[in-house]
């Protein structure tokens, strides 16, 4: 594991929303876009930053949660890995440390949108003692992820399930399955595929929209060929479908995009003659 690093944070209108960096690890490249011939070489010229500290065969996994100073409320998209981290994904948990950093105590955090149940989103959200880090928020997980990973192996599908059962037993849980405004400006809606119950989010405020899109990608390529199917989807054929959807969306609408496993987390899908491709913000 490398350090946590730091990334600048952005305003959305009036909205803040702060990257928080767990570090990153390198995964095989052989792993990712199965099926296609693709010229790593030369993605890795094109976006360097997504390489940067893997060796030639891998690339940078960064692990982001996303705070939001949305009115007089602290939201947190994901919360990062937590102490769940294992190789290859060897990474430490940071989040207390990246909040005490910006000036945010875990108190004053209201709500808590999960993408989904994996531990690099999800591990966080409780301590190693079995307290909820966040004592004060409601956690939002869509009821398909929670029917899922109830009966998925743990160690298998590195999922976050104990920390979500301390957080169903504290009442702490909302598991309302529709896509909806949960702060003025914040929506929750529905992708799955990577996994059944996964979620982006969508901040608005003003002329301004910010995609987060979860696991919807992994790697710039996605962005380029979003029809392609990944080897992280529970349902690569349903997560096309949602990917294709979002990111024709955010390239049509100019919305910008936050993404979770990036190494520089924010940007937009651009046109590129009759294609698109990654603008790094």
């Amino acid at each position: 594991m490398v350090g946590g690093v730091a990334h600048p944070r952005i305003d959305i209108g009036g909205v803040e929303v702060v990257p928080l960096c767990d570090g990153f690890a390198p995964l095989p490249l052989a792993d990712e876009a199965p099926g296609h011939d693709v010229d790593w070489p030369a993605e890795r010229e094109r976006y360097p930053w997504a390489f940067e500290g893997a060796d030639e065969g891998s690339w940078a996994w960064h692990v982001h949660a996303f705070l939001l100073r949305v009115a007089s409320d602290l939201v947190l998209v994901d919360t990062g890995i937590g102490h769940l981290g294992h190789p290859p994904y060897d990474v430490a948990g940071r989040i207390e440390h990246e909040l005490a950093e910006v000036g945010a105590d875990p108190e004053d955090v209201r709500h808590v949108i999960h993408t989904h149940l994996h531990a690099d989103h999800a591990g966080g959200a409780c301590r190693p003692d079995g307290e909820a880090r966040f004592p004060n928020a409601v956690h939002h997980v869509h009821p398909a992820d929670w029917a899922f990973f109830a009966h998925a192996d743990d160690t298998e599908d590195f999922s976050a399930w104990d920390g979500m059962l301390i957080l169903e037993d504290a009442g702490m849980l909302d598991l309302s399955p529709e896509d909806r405004e949960l702060v003025p400006g914040l929506r929750v809606v529905h992708t799955p595929g990577h996994t059944p119950g996964h979620r982006s989010a969508i901040l608005t405020d003003g002329p301004f929209t910010l995609l987060f899109a979860g696991d919807l990608l992994h790697l710039p390529i996605q962005i380029t060929h979003p029809e392609w199917e990944s080897n992280h989807d529970e349902d690569p054929e349903l997560a096309v479908v949602s990917r294709v959807e979002l990111l024709t969306r955010a390239r049509d609408e100019r919305w910008g995009v936050a993404v979770s496993h990036f190494g520089r987390p924010f940007g937009g899908v651009l046109r590129d003659g009759e294609g698109q491709r990654w603008g790094s913000a």
